[in-house]
C-alpha cells in the first residue's frame, strides 16, 4: 500500500511539473473567461437613419433586437434595459428604458420614436440627431456585475406634431367669432390628426383655431376650398372658407395632409314631429298633438318639455296613424334607455311614464337617440352680461324675480344697455349651467331658449337698443319674451 501511494505521488508530481513550469515562465495568456465573453448580448438595429413623418405615425420606425446574455453560471434570471446616449457614445448619463426579463426586442412606432427623440433624447424637431444605444443585462444575483452589448448608432430626424385640438370659428359657426367659445371638432380615435364636425352652418365665413381664446395659430383656406394652410402670424393672409347655402354640414380636416372636405348633408327626414299619448295633456288625439321644437342650430334635434301624466307616448311623423312613428326598441323601456327606432305598424312599442311630473325630452334623428329626463325647477336664476346692471360679475349677478304662482317662470324688469346677456343657474363660477339662445344673437322677438350644461356653445342675446326691458323666462318650456317698455 505504501509503495503504491508513493509511486502515485511521484507520478502526480511529474504530471503537474510541466504546467507549473509553464506558469512560472509566463506563457499562460491572461484575460476574460471565453465562455462568458461569447454570451455577451449582441445588439442589431433595423435602420441606421430614420426620417420621421407624422403621416406614418403608426408604422414601425425602428426595431432593436439582441441575443440572450449570460447569467455567469449563477442560474439566476436576467433583466434587460436599453441605454440611449446622444453625447458621442460616452453613456455618462444615459436615458434608460427598463424592459424586464425574457425580452429580446424593442420596436418603436413613428409616433413613439418621435416623442422619445424630442422629449427624452432632446433632439429638436426638424433637426437630425445621432443616438447611440446599447443593451445592459443584469443578473438577479447582486454580486455579479452587469454586462453591456455592442453600441449601435442611428440618425433620427423628428417632426413637430400638429395640434391635438381644433375649433371652428366665424360668422358661419354656431358661436360666431368668439375665440373663447369656439366650436370644437372631434379627433378621429384612430387617426388623431384628422378632425370631424357635424352641425348647422349659417351663410357666412369660417376658419379654425387650435387653442380656445387664441386667434393664432389658425388653419385657413389654402389655394382651394379643399386645402388648409397653417397661419402663425397676423402678417400672413387671413383667407376664409365661405358658406353660401346655410344648412347641415359635415367637415373633415386632415392637419397633416392639409386637406379638408366641407360637405353639405341632406336635411333631417322630418321637419315636424308630434308627441302623442295618454301621458301628454292632449292624449291620443293627433289633431291636438303637441308639436316638438326643432333646434335652430341643428335641425336633426327636436325637444318637447311638458308636465306629463302617468301613461304612454310615442312620436308621430305625420298626423296619420298609418304613418311611421319614432318608438322605443322595446315596449316600456327604462327612461334612461336611449335607443330609438322608426317604424309603422306592429310592434307598437311606446315609452311609459310611471311618475307624473315635468319632463324634458330630446330626440336626435341623426344619432337615433332620445333623452327623457325628469325636470326639477331651479329656485333662483340670474341675468349676467355687459348689457345688465352688474355686467359680467359672476359672483354677484343681477337676480331675477320668481313668479309666486308658477315655479317655472322668472322675470327681470330694469335697464339694459347695448351688449350681451344670458342666464346662469348658479353664481361664483362661469363653469356653471345656463339658459341661452339656440344660436348666438338671435332676433329679440325669437322665443327659443335652450338649457345648456356647462355653457357651451356660449350663445348670448344681444341688445342693440338700450332702454328699460321686461324679460320673462320659462325654464320648463324653455321660452323667453323680451319686451322694451
Amino acid at each position: 500500500m505504501r509503495r503504491v501511494g508513493r509511486h502515485y505521488s511521484m507520478l502526480l508530481c511529474a504530471l503537474m511539473m510541466p504546467a507549473a513550469l509553464a506558469m512560472c515562465s509566463g506563457d499562460q495568456p491572461a484575460g476574460p473567461d471565453l465562455a462568458s465573453e461569447s454570451r455577451m448580448p449582441t445588439l442589431t438595429a433595423s435602420d441606421s437613419s430614420v426620417q420621421l413623418q407624422q403621416i406614418d405615425f403608426g408604422n414601425t420606425a425602428l426595431a432593436l433586437s439582441w441575443t440572450p446574455a449570460s447569467n455567469h453560471g449563477t442560474n439566476s434570471a436576467i433583466d434587460y434595459a436599453l441605454e440611449f446616449d446622444t453625447t458621442g457614445g460616452t453613456f455618462a448619463s444615459p436615458v434608460v428604458v427598463p424592459l424586464g426579463r425574457g425580452v429580446y426586442a424593442k420596436s418603436y412606432t413613428v409616433a413613439e420614436l418621435n416623442t422619445f427623440a424630442t422629449e427624452q433624447l432632446e433632439i429638436a424637431a426638424g433637426q437630425k440627431g445621432t443616438a447611440h444605444v446599447r443593451v445592459r443585462s443584469t443578473t438577479a444575483q447582486p454580486d455579479v456585475p452587469s454586462d453591456t452589448s455592442n453600441v449601435v448608432s442611428f440618425d433620427v430626424t423628428p417632426y413637430q406634431p400638429v395640434s391635438t385640438t381644433l375649433y371652428l370659428i366665424g360668422s358661419s359657426a354656431p358661436n360666431g367669432w368668439s375665440a373663447d367659445a369656439a366650436t370644437p371638432l372631434t379627433p378621429d380615435v384612430d387617426v388623431p390628426f384628422v378632425f370631424t364636425w357635424e352641425g348647422n352652418l349659417a351663410a357666412g365665413q369660417f376658419k379654425f383655431i387650435t387653442t380656445l381664446g387664441q386667434f393664432l395659430p389658425s388653419y385657413n383656406r389654402g389655394a382651394a376650398d379643399t386645402m388648409l394652410v397653417y397661419r402663425t402670424s397676423d402678417a400672413q393672409p387671413d383667407s376664409l372658407f365661405t358658406v353660401t347655402e346655410p344648412g347641415p354640414y359635415r367637415i373633415t380636416a386632415n392637419l397633416v395632409t392639409g386637406k379638408i372636405a366641407v360637405e353639405k348633408e341632406p336635411g333631417p327626414p322630418y321637419n315636424q314631429l308630434w308627441v302623442i299619448g295618454d301621458a301628454t295633456p292632449n292624449g291620443w288625439s293627433l289633431d291636438l298633438a303637441a308639436q316638438m321644437r326643432q333646434d335652430p342650430a341643428d335641425p336633426f334635434v327636436f325637444d318637447y318639455n311638458e308636465v306629463l301624466n302617468v301613461g304612454e307616448f310615442k312620436i308621430a311623423t305625420a298626423k296619420d296613424f298609418n304613418a311611421p312613428f319614432y318608438r322605443p326598441t322595446t315596449n316600456h323601456p327604462a327612461l334612461d334607455s336611449t335607443s330609438v327606432q322608426l317604424s309603422a305598424g306592429d310592434p307598437d312599442n311606446k315609452w311609459y311614464i310611471s311618475e307624473a311630473g315635468p319632463y324634458k325630452i330630446t330626440l336626435n334623428l341623426r344619432t337615433m337617440q332620445i333623452s327623457i329626463a325628469k325636470f326639477t325647477p331651479y329656485t333662483q336664476l340670474w341675468i349676467i352680461g355687459d348689457a345688465t346692471p352688474t355686467g359680467w360679475n359672476i359672483d354677484t349677478p343681477t337676480a331675477m324675480q320668481a313668479d309666486p304662482n308658477d315655479p317655472y317662470v322668472f322675470t327681470y324688469s330694469g335697464p339694459l344697455t347695448a351688449g350681451e346677456f344670458k342666464f346662469p343657474v348658479a353664481t361664483g363660477s362661469f363653469d356653471t349651467d345656463y339658459f341661452m339662445p339656440g344660436v348666438s344673437h338671435p332676433p329679440i322677438t325669437d322665443t327659443y331658449v335652450r338649457f345648456t350644461p356647462g355653457g357651451q356653445p356660449d350663445n348670448k342675446w344681444l341688445i342693440t337698443d338700450p332702454g328699460t326691458y321686461t324679460i320673462t323666462l320659462n325654464q320648463l318650456y324653455e321660452t323667453i319674451v323680451i319686451q322694451k317698455q
